[in-house]
């Protein structure tokens, strides 16, 4: 990884740009980062990716001041597996610490070994304070078996972010539906006395449980949904205050446009498609209350914002079962107005199809990234592990970052530059796909249930240039196509790395 770490720097050197952090502890070379990850946001659930009934100017903004990526890929149609690729730079069917398929419960052990190197690591070796603000979803407490559950009871709550790079804490466990709905900020359930008792009761089986309700010492302590957006948006103002004289990295995870849909009631009715629409519209709000709060500290200049979401957004329509369109009413009555989630795409969340996988991606960095470029550079939410430690000047060990490659010369629209050959992806179900070039093939699976969603469990072949919307299965008509992509995704997951080592 070395060298692929000088490549991109010799490529910032001759664009003339100032270097980066030549030597550990020179803060006046270091850009302020913010990570923003938003939860099940669509392809085309923002204006300037082709949404019409919603307006999202302050997410825009960011896309005409900086790069916007076309063919930009979380690595999992899901929220958990994708959250470890982002942070570890690993694919997550690597790790034994994480369910195969689908996500892992909330209150399963933390799913990082504890020598995983992460992405906030990268920037506490370079003497950052970092903050994980938002939905966490990784895990709490020590263990190897996912099937375990934390003892909600105790006092400290950890191991979790703090012990994984995070200086700060403040957050949900995963989403406003799950239990327990109580910020937890670093440690500690926020508003918690001593003495403060946790109760929890387990549902399903044995040998399959789950956590029913976990009851917190008082309701009062539980979080209000409409208001979580707010709740969150005001620690990162806040972060931002406190941090703006050192360097600084924030993780922010919104819980927006994640079902249940509760926009606050300053924003419903804003959209032109119903709740939904308004989520989002929040959502974007949220962001232009955070660039107004870097301005206002004097740092927004030297800030790199990344803007993304973890996978595809929840499509539903009146083709879709009557379980679906039942339990996502928003997302129903958003299409039903015109407005297309995941765009023209096929599938969504969960799915092996674009609609799950493909995902807006923007990133602003004044001076280094001009502003209004658009890419269609193939690249993976894992990637952003390895391009950020360009920007570091860290070297990534081999047992780190194996499927993250550096897109910084990309990033900054360096003419001829690409991030990877290939990209791996993998369904909530199971099953595997690569891109190459305009080629995507997706491998017929093994796994149990393959067949429940989307009848995607069949082997299959398309050209996105011909055909994005993947409607035609060339598979039977490109042999030679299917024996190579064949042939390189059993590599890649057999190798246990994609990135070669050394580079």
């Amino acid at each position: 990884m070395k060298k692929a770490i000088q490549r991109g720097m010799i490529a910032l050197s001759a664009a003339g740009t100032l270097g980066l952090c030549a030597e550990k502890g020179n803060a006046a070379s270091k850009p302020n980062v913010i990570v923003i990850l938003a939860d099940d946001l669509g392809y085309g659930d923002l204006s300037c990716y082709g949404a019409t009934k919603i307006s999202t100017p302050n997410i825009d903004r960011l896309a005409t001041e900086g790069n916007k990526f076309i063919n930009a890929y979380a690595p999992v149609s899901i929220c958990s597996p994708s959250r470890y690729g982002l942070l570890a730079g690993r694919y997550v069917w690597r790790s034994s610490r994480h369910p195969l398929t689908g996500v892992m419960a909330v209150g399963a052990p933390l799913v990082f070994e504890t020598n995983r190197l992460t992405l906030a690591t990268l920037f506490k070796n370079r003497d950052y304070t970092t903050a994980c603000i938002g939905k966490w979803h990784l895990g709490f407490g020590e263990g190897d078996n996912p099937r375990l559950f934390y003892d909600w009871n105790q006092e400290e709550i950890k191991p979790g972010p703090l012990e994984v790079g995070f200086d700060y804490f403040f957050g949900l466990v995963g989403n406003t539906a799950n239990e327990p709905r109580v910020y937890i900020e670093n440690h500690r359930f926020v508003g918690r006395k001593p003495g403060d008792q946790v109760s929890v009761v387990l549902g399903g089986t044995q040998i399959k449980p789950f956590v029913k309700e976990v009851k917190p010492w008082s309701p009062d302590a539980e979080f209000k949904n409409d208001q979580v957006a707010t709740d969150l948006t005001k620690k990162v103002v806040e972060f931002i205050e406190r941090s703006k004289d050192k360097p600084f990295f924030i993780y922010f995870t919104p819980t927006i446009a994640h079902n249940p849909i509760t926009p606050s009631a300053a924003f419903i009715g804003t959209s032109g498609c119903g709740l939904y629409g308004d989520f989002v519209q929040e959502l974007d709000s949220n962001v232009g209350t955070i660039v107004a709060a870097l301005k206002k500290a004097g740092v927004l200049e030297n800030t790199l914002i990344l803007f993304t979401s973890d996978n595809g957004g929840i499509a539903i329509d009146k083709n879709s079962s009557e379980f679906m369109i039942k339990n996502y009413p928003a997302n129903y009555q958003a299409a039903e107005a015109g407005h297309k989630i995941c765009g023209d795409l096929r599938g969504k969340k969960h799915s092996i199809y674009e609609g799950g996988l493909r995902v807006p991606f923007i990133v602003r960095w004044p001076g280094q990234i001009p502003a209004g470029t658009e890419s269609g550079a193939v690249l993976c939410l894992t990637d952003v592990f390895a391009t950020f430690a360009a920007i570091l000047g860290e070297d990534i060990p081999e047992n780190a970052g194996e499927d993250s490659f550096n897109a910084l010369p990309v990033w900054r629209g360096l003419t001829g530059a690409s991030v990877r050959d290939n990209a791996t992806l993998y369904s909530a179900i199971g099953n595997y796909a690569i891109r190459q070039g305009n080629w995507k093939l997706i491998q017929q699976g093994e796994l149990e249930g393959k067949n429940k969603f989307h009848g995607e469990n069949k082997n299959q072949l398309y050209n996105l240039a011909d055909d994005p919307a993947e409607t035609v299965n060339l598979w039977s008509s490109h042999p030679e196509v299917v024996k190579e992509l064949s042939g390189l995704l059993e590599k890649i997951k057999t190798n246990g790395r994609s990135r070669p080592v050394g580079n």
